[in-house]
């Protein structure tokens, strides 16, 4: 009886232990399995990181391609011409398009409909880079001017553009002789003539309504008026780093100006201003119309530097 009994408490205890080894080997599978599936998931995350990265590194240079090769190519301004072409087509995949659209868009007023909503559903078409030592060196001449002019006059204003800086990265423009970007509407057959020769006062129309001048304006819409578009065809922009040194506040129409107007009318020993500036909300000399959009008149073409050329059309 009694060895019946440790027959059964043995067999007992061996089933147990097979229980308990079923068990164990349960468990340690399913540990192996977990950690399998933690190292795919691990070598998932990063590969997926490791795209993410490559995608990003990617953009990132496509992003700054143009402004890179600007920064890179910057130094030409203080050499000669050489071989370099006066204009540089930009490759339809260079970042840049995409910036300049987005600049140009968002340099339409939101307030400004009718014609001016035109602008909203720009496409860029071609972008061309200036590249012209004669004319650089001459701005270049004209900053240094203004800078010098500037020294010891009180309550010059400051004066931003409503153009973005992305616009154009490269470009380190002067705060304190309000250097800023503005845009020229032109038509493709000035375009030759600008980037060789730069902006020409002299050439102005004698009608201008704030004097015989060249005029830009941080407001796309209104380069739209003079870039060839307005028929249906491709239009014309030119980008300029433009010097407003110290700028004078139109308050009406100034169509007999042929200088820029005195900073003092009862001393001309405080000398002149350096551009004209028309407000909107102004009058305009046309009835009770005020002035709708921003522009900027210079009346010595130096203080322009045509820096991109960007032909557009209007869908």
């Amino acid at each position: 009886m009694r060895e019946i009994c440790e027959q059964q408490e043995n067999k007992t205890l061996q089933n147990s232990l097979a229980e308990r080894n079923g068990v164990v080997e349960e468990r340690d599978r399913i540990v192996k399995e977990r950690n399998k599936l933690i190292e795919n998931v691990v070598k998932l995350e990063f590969l997926g990181a490791k795209k993410v990265k490559k995608e990003k590194r990617d953009s990132e240079s496509l992003q700054a391609d143009h402004a890179t090769q600007m920064m890179l190519q910057e130094s030409w301004r203080l050499s000669r011409q050489l071989q370099t072409k006066v204009c540089i087509e930009l490759n339809y995949c260079d970042a840049a398009f995409s910036n300049i659209q987005k600049a140009l868009v968002e340099a339409c007023p939101p307030d400004h409909y009718a014609v001016c909503s035109r602008m909203r559903n720009v496409s860029i078409t071609g972008l061309q880079q200036i590249c012209n030592v004669r004319i650089w060196k001459d701005y270049d001449f004209r900053k240094e001017q203004v800078r010098k002019e500037l020294e010891g006059r009180e309550t010059v204003p400051t004066v931003t553009s409503n153009l973005p800086p992305h616009m154009c990265k490269w470009a380190h423009l002067d705060e304190k002789i309000n250097e800023i970007l503005l845009i020229h509407g032109t038509t493709q057959d000035k375009i030759d003539q600008i980037a060789s020769f730069g902006f020409d006062e002299r050439l102005a129309r004698e009608s201008g309504l704030y004097g015989q001048g060249v005029y830009f304006t941080d407001q796309s819409c209104k380069s739209l008026q003079y870039s060839g578009a307005n028929c249906g065809h491709t239009g014309c922009f030119i980008v300029a780093r433009v010097i407003l040194g110290h700028p004078s506040n139109a308050v009406g129409p100034l169509k007999s100006l042929r200088v820029e107007p005195l900073v003092d009318e009862t001393n001309p020993c405080k000398g002149r201003c350096h551009s004209v500036i028309a407000q909107p909300g102004i009058p305009n000399g046309n009835g009770l119309q005020k002035q709708v959009h921003r522009e900027f008149v210079l009346f010595d073409g130096a203080q322009a530097y045509p820096e991109m050329v960007v032909h557009f059309k209007i869908s």
